[in-house]
């Protein structure tokens, strides 16, 4: 008979080291700042500085997916919810992207 504080159903086994897990969030974010290495943007979500996380910008109508390294989280004062300024770094920039930001053009030389 099984004790009376020990009602599985089913044995458990231990697991010993680290696990491997995926969360995946969509949530939108708005880009303050954008450059051919990386953006930032404001999000209603904290995400762990270092980790790698991927993107979709919208460039004009179209959905453009990356890579991204999260390297600063901030979280901004004021307001009633909470916003995080997020800075990352692009693993990979698109030409989609590049060309709408406007960076992949030569400086005039007027």
């Amino acid at each position: 008979m099984k004790p009376f504080g020990d009602r599985r159903a089913r044995v458990r086994y231990e697991v010993v080291g680290a696990l491997f897990g995926v969360l995946e969030l969509a949530e939108p974010a708005h880009v303050i700042n954008i450059s051919t290495t990386g953006a930032l943007i404001t999000s209603p979500q904290p995400v762990p500085v270092g980790s790698s996380q991927p993107v979709l910008f919208t460039v004009d109508g179209k959905q453009v997916p990356m890579s991204v390294t999260v390297r600063r989280v901030q979280r901004i004062e004021g307001g009633e919810t909470p916003q995080f300024h997020v800075g990352v770094e692009f693993v990979s920039s698109p030409e989609a992207l590049i060309r709408s930001i406007g960076l992949d053009t030569e400086p005039s030389g007027n």
